[in-house]
């Protein structure tokens, strides 16, 4: 066994190469040892500078954006202040075909009563010496001084006392064309002050039956009301109005159907009935009208 050692020949290795060579016989071929690379030779460590870290920069908050109308429903402005006094509603005056005449009629803009005068209403009046309270107890249903129907419409009244109270509030009658444009909701053309379905329980009315015997509380049918928010122009009891013809004749229309009637189209829009000035019965009343501030 020839061992070529160099003088280079690190002793570990030499070591090594003897006490292999004493413990075996012919060893097993040794792969050949890889060719070693030149190594560079090592760069000088070089000791980095501390680099001083910099404050933390507070980053400013950028200004919210302004909301853009898709982004933020606009807030709505406030309604502007009503022109009609408390507890009446405006109406937009306006063109239409009026009565089963079929006449061309035009109201302008007007306020009118949200609900049928009651009894207690026309109680205070007469208390306050504006109205007088001459045979208000004569007809069948009469409501006034009943504590218990003092929320019901004010009946057996004629045509001058219902005059006299709306004008002891500072009001007036309204006009037939008036008290029809409301009822039929201006332009929509409604046949009854709820829409187009018959009657039922959108009003206080005799029914098919014909079997009811006494008015309703206003605004017991809120099914009723119109687009507006009156209350009771359907039903109830009839309402005296005005109009031109008044001059000349003994005769007033009353408009609204009543809690006596049972036939449907005695409560049509278009329909208005005619009473003596002198008549008073228990299913005939008042609402009245005026003009909004400002004309």
């Amino acid at each position: 066994m020839n061992l070529t050692l160099s003088t280079k020949t690190p002793l570990a290795s030499v070591l090594a190469l003897l006490t292999l060579a004493a413990c075996s016989g012919a060893p097993e071929p040794a792969a050949a040892p890889a060719t070693p690379q030149p190594t560079a030779p090592a760069a000088p460590a070089v000791t980095a500078a501390p680099v001083s870290t910099p404050a933390p920069v507070a980053t400013p908050t950028p200004e919210p954006a302004a909301p853009t109308p898709s982004a933020t429903a606009a807030t709505p402005p406030p309604p502007p202040p009503s022109r009609c006094p408390a507890g009446m509603i405006e109406v937009a005056g306006g063109e239409f075909v009026a009565g089963q005449a079929k006449r061309k009629a035009q109201v302008a803009t007007f306020c009118l009563d949200a609900n049928e005068t009651t009894a207690e209403e026309y109680a205070t009046c007469v208390k306050g010496g504006a109205c007088d309270a001459n045979r208000l107890t004569v007809c069948d249903g009469y409501t006034y001084g009943k504590p218990e129907l003092a929320s019901h419409p004010m009946v057996c009244i004629d045509f001058p006392q219902a005059e006299t109270y709306c004008k002891a509030q500072k009001k007036r009658l309204p006009t037939s064309d008036e008290w029809e444009w409301t009822a039929r909701a201006g332009t929509e053309g409604r046949l009854f002050p709820w829409g187009n379905d018959d009657p039922a329980d959108q009003a206080c009315w005799g029914g098919k039956d014909g079997k009811r015997a006494l008015s309703c509380p206003i605004g017991s049918f809120p099914k009723g009301d119109s687009p507006l928010g009156f209350k009771d122009l359907g039903g109830n009891v009839y309402e005296w109005t005005t109009f031109p013809s008044d001059k000349t004749s003994t005769g007033r229309y009353g408009h609204g159907g009543s809690w006596k009637d049972s036939a449907r189209d005695l409560f049509r829009n278009d329909r208005a009935f005619v009473f003596k000035t002198t008549y008073r019965c228990g299913f005939l009343g008042i609402r009245c009208a005026t003009e909004p501030t400002g004309g």
